[in-house]
């Protein structure tokens, strides 16, 4: 006869150990709740050999965080991320009076090569030196786009503090009444006019900047994620993993638990509003009153089985177009091209599906940073993508091949100073119920309304992270 398994009672459980499960376990803590956080026993979220230091990443919004949010989670945790010193004497930003003449990402296309500037004057001049015979109409469209920007932080600023740019199907009764302010264009419709390669110029920084794909884009919605605010300061040298271990510190020590599990069987809802978690390879269940879930949506939502239909319905509403799958590069210091960024996207053919290594999202460590690689090397992390069904271990040496052909096209005489190639980590990684590197896809219309995922699905359902808030990136909380 079987036993029947364990049960231990829990008030909170948090499945999922992303930045986002991070502070929420910690601000939950700190309030003196019982919270547990599961933690996948396998995934790993950095890769480390022979000195080199990597770090996957999902966009460049991880690379690239913004001031405001960090000073967030430094006032909700009390947690002193923004300090103007690191123990070793290093800064850790530059101020923003630097950064902005500096480029935030460059995006590289089959006739073109610009650098996007903070400085909009300096950008202005990228973009009419590489399509010139576009130049007025192009001018036009970022000035309409302008416009919007002060609507858009006016409408923003009258919802709650921590609420992060709304995209949701709006109720009913405002489908009748809608904001007559923002414009109604969608981006596919806007962009008809120009030439491929611009379009293609616009799609690219939008896909760099969030998870999401889309045909669908608002006009509004494009202009709030291109015109990134040149008042706002972006910080260019920050190590999101050591954050993540000082909050986790900060959970530990505020009283939460903390523990490694193979994965999740099934998640039942009880009808006295409880869930019970069944775990992979353990005589034991958890119940718990409140479940936070910091995981993709598409890893979880079969797990509750048929009373969450809601759930199943906003899975159909975003789906994981492509993996993105990185492979990491010890490179010598020469190799990398004068004027070449530490960020850059590059697409080598428009004709084709961005998967195949035709797409590449790439990421140089700092030069000199002897953290990342050694003294003249630089870490590479190249982010190619491939569809979710071709997502197999067995497959992967064939995509392989297509990333490096596109490598050889962006550094010249790589074979010459290749210090290794490594793919160990994404064969290893990627099929983990905590891999959160996706670019998703949705046909369906934005409207003005609290998300494109609902942060609360029930009384004690929620979701946090960019697993479920694609658009907008690493530090959705």
């Amino acid at each position: 006869m079987s036993k029947k398994p364990k049960v231990e009672e829990h008030e909170i459980v948090i499945l999922g150990s992303g930045l986002g499960g991070l502070i929420a376990g910690a601000y939950l803590s700190r309030m003196n709740r019982n919270v547990l956080l599961l933690k996948e026993r396998r995934y790993q979220s950095s890769f480390v050999r022979d000195s080199y230091r990597f770090v996957p990443f999902s966009n460049f919004s991880e690379r690239r965080p913004k001031h405001s949010l960090l000073q967030k989670i430094s006032r909700t945790l009390n947690l002193p991320l923004l300090a103007d010193d690191r123990e070793d004497g290093r800064k850790v930003y530059r101020s923003f009076e630097k950064t902005k003449q500096e480029s935030t990402f460059q995006v590289i296309l089959p006739k073109a090569r610009v650098d996007l500037f903070y400085q909009r004057s300096i950008f202005r001049k990228e973009w009419k030196r590489e399509f010139s015979k576009e130049t007025d109409r192009i001018a036009d469209f970022y000035k309409e786009m302008e416009r919007i920007g002060p609507l858009l932080r006016r409408l923003k600023s009258k919802g709650d503090p921590w609420s992060a740019f709304p995209i949701h199907p709006s109720p009913w009764i405002k489908r009748w009444l809608p904001f007559k302010s923002l414009p109604s264009e969608r981006m596919d419709e806007k962009l008809s006019p120009f030439s491929k390669e611009f379009r293609e110029f616009i799609k690219l920084q939008l896909i760099s900047w969030g998870n999401l794909y889309s045909d669908r884009f608002p006009f509004y919605l494009a202009a709030y994620l291109l015109l990134q605010d040149e008042g706002g300061e972006w910080i260019s040298e920050i190590d999101l993993e050591g954050i993540k271990k000082k909050i986790l510190e900060i959970f530990v020590l505020s009283g939460g638990r903390v523990e490694e599990i193979e994965g999740v069987e099934k998640i039942e809802r009880r009808w006295w509003r409880r869930f019970v978690v069944s775990l992979k390879e353990e005589a034991r269940v958890l119940e718990t009153r409140f479940l936070v879930l910091n995981s993709p949506l598409h890893h979880l939502s079969y797990l509750l089985g048929k009373k969450e239909r809601k759930l199943s319905r906003w899975r159909q509403k975003i789906q994981p177009r492509y993996a993105l799958l990185p492979l990491f590069l010890g490179i010598d210091e020469k190799v990398v091209p004068v004027g070449m960024r530490d960020l850059l996207v590059s697409i080598l053919d428009l004709e084709k599906p961005y998967g195949g290594g035709n797409l590449l999202l790439v990421h140089l460590g700092p030069k000199g940073d002897e953290e990342c690689a050694p003294k003249g090397k630089r870490a590479v992390t190249v982010e190619s993508l491939i569809p979710v069904e071709q997502l197999d271990p067995r497959s992967l040496d064939e995509h392989l091949k297509g990333v490096m052909r596109h490598l050889h096209h962006l550094f010249p005489f790589l074979e010459h100073y290749i210090e290794f190639t490594d793919w160990s980590w994404a064969k290893e990684q990627s099929l983990c119920w905590s891999y959160p590197h996706f670019l998703y896809e949705t046909n369906h219309d934005f409207k003005w309304g609290k998300g494109l995922v609902p942060a609360r699905l029930s009384r004690n359902l929620y979701f946090v992270g960019k697993e479920n808030f694609p658009y907008l990136g690493q530090l959705t909380v």
